[in-house]
């Protein structure tokens, strides 16, 4: 039966439900709407994300490809269009279509210079997105094109080869006033010396993977005197606590570059901001464990049925698909199907699974969900901040490029993170390591869109076998 309550009247409720993994009523909506928006490309582009969420990768391809084709002017799709052409591996009809666009004679050149900007960035041509041009163009493209020339030179090159770039055409306050002109520019702070006695880091564009990523650069500010607050509400979810060596290491670092401390003012940060900007001080700023659960105790009661559950096996965690992210997610996040040889080839560990979204309903449906001696599906209502909690009471966890993923590292927690062969640029090129976390091993696709090579890796991982 289908809950009226629930349903959708308009396209501006798409974005939430697909993000919840509620397909089925998306595609409901959709159909009810052919006959009146059929002939639209922005039609046909959100059952094109539809069928991305669905993790039907092929009909997203071909309806983008379809939507290319037919409209001159609409462009959003470059975005579904790469991300599922890289999940799949089809680099080469993503890249045809680039080309495709940039040779129709009624588009406008700006459009097809996007484009090549976005799509050749999410497909790993990062020598092509560095031989681009500003020249001729507005002040808004000349700053989307230099981000991503700064991303694909740290890809390519390593972080410290493209920071600054990096900095300036995206975390700059000249940035922040071209991409972001609604922010306060006036209070922000993105590197400057003369540091203000209070701070806000909040979110702007980022996630919970950059904020528990990049907060342990907080650390050396709050140990040369500066009182950090919490506005993105991470505080709530987890407690901040870079040891204290390492924080007056980092802040001596900073009082070396000439950093000092006001004795009033107030501004505000993102993630990003303290990335970018101190990045070349204090380089990567690791710490094996630099935070803990802000209620460790709130979780007993699960993990005593865990354990309960597992019968002395070891109990890993699990989050395989980023399906509540509003980013491209696919080329970064595996399919149930994917992970069937990875369940059925690890009998001495209970797998705890704590997937959200469209991929949580495709694995209740799935046999294996009602095996109790080997799976434990945590409750779709767990808050993050408990979800903390139970991570670091497991003996290991296994994920995507996501905020859970970060989380273990940050714990210092065995974690397996798999990756495509083109990822994000903060992992840099090491195939097995990242120098963010030392307890993080990754699995990284050989290929592009090879996720079998994936999970064969992640078998080998987690029976303790090196890699090449």
């Amino acid at each position: 039966m289908i809950d009226v309550h629930s349903m959708i009247d308009d396209y501006a409720q798409l974005y939430p439900k697909l993000y919840a993994g509620e397909i089925e009523e998306c595609f409901r909506f959709l159909d009810d709407r052919l006959a009146a928006d059929g002939h639209t490309a922005d039609y046909w582009h959100w059952r094109a994300l539809a069928h991305l969420r669905a993790g039907e990768f092929l009909r997203a391809v071909d309806l983008c490809c379809r939507i290319t084709r037919q409209s001159s002017t609409f462009g959003f799709q470059v975005h579904s269009l790469c991300d599922a052409c890289a999940h799949l591996g089809l680099r080469e009809v993503a890249l045809g279509m680039i080309e495709y666009v940039g040779a129709k004679p009624d588009v406008e050149p700006i459009f097809a210079f996007l484009w090549r900007v976005y799509g050749w960035h999410y497909l790993g041509a990062d020598e092509r997105v560095l031989e681009l041009s500003a020249d001729g163009i507005d002040e808004h493209s000349a700053y989307v094109l230099g981000h991503h020339q700064g991303r694909s030179a740290m890809r390519l090159e390593g972080i410290a080869n493209g920071i600054e770039l990096f900095h300036r055409y995206w975390s700059s306050r000249e940035a922040r006033r071209v991409l972001f002109p609604d922010v306060d520019v006036e209070h922000y702070w993105c590197g400057q010396r003369n540091l203000p006695a209070h701070m806000m880091l909040t979110s702007m564009a980022s996630g919970h993977g950059d904020q528990v990523n990049w907060v342990r650069y907080a650390g050396a500010l709050q140990a040369l005197g500066v009182q950090i607050g919490f506005g993105d509400g991470s505080d709530r979810t987890y407690r901040f606590a870079m040891p204290q060596t390492e924080r007056a290491r980092d802040a001596e670092a900073l009082r070396a570059a000439g950093f000092v401390v006001a004795s009033d003012g107030a501004s505000w940060t993102d993630p990003f901001a303290l990335f970018t900007a101190l990045f070349p001080m204090l380089g990567y700023a690791s710490s094996a464990r630099y935070i803990e659960p802000v209620e460790p105790f709130s979780v007993d009661a699960i993990v005593d049925d865990i354990r309960q559950r597992a019968g002395g096996r070891r109990c890993v965690g699990i989050f395989w698909s980023s399906c509540e992210s509003a980013n491209n997610f696919a080329s970064r996040s595996l399919a149930l199907p994917d992970l069937v040889p990875l369940f059925d080839s690890t009998p001495d560990i209970h797998w705890v699974v704590m997937q959200r979204g469209f991929e949580r309903k495709r694995w209740l449906r799935d046999s294996r969900a009602n095996d109790l001696g080997h799976f434990t599906t945590l409750a779709a209502e767990l808050t993050l901040a408990q979800s903390v909690s139970i991570i670091d009471r497991l003996d290991a966890f296994v994920g995507n490029d996501g905020g859970l993923s970060h989380i273990a590292g940050a714990l210092g927690k065995p974690c397996y993170l798999f990756l495509n062969h083109v990822a994000e640029w903060r992992y840099e090129r090491d195939p097995h390591r990242t120098p963010w976390y030392p307890s993080m091993r990754l699995a990284r696709a050989r290929r592009l869109g090879d996720w079998n090579d994936v999970v064969r890796t992640l078998q080998r991982l987690l029976l303790g076998q090196t890699l090449d």
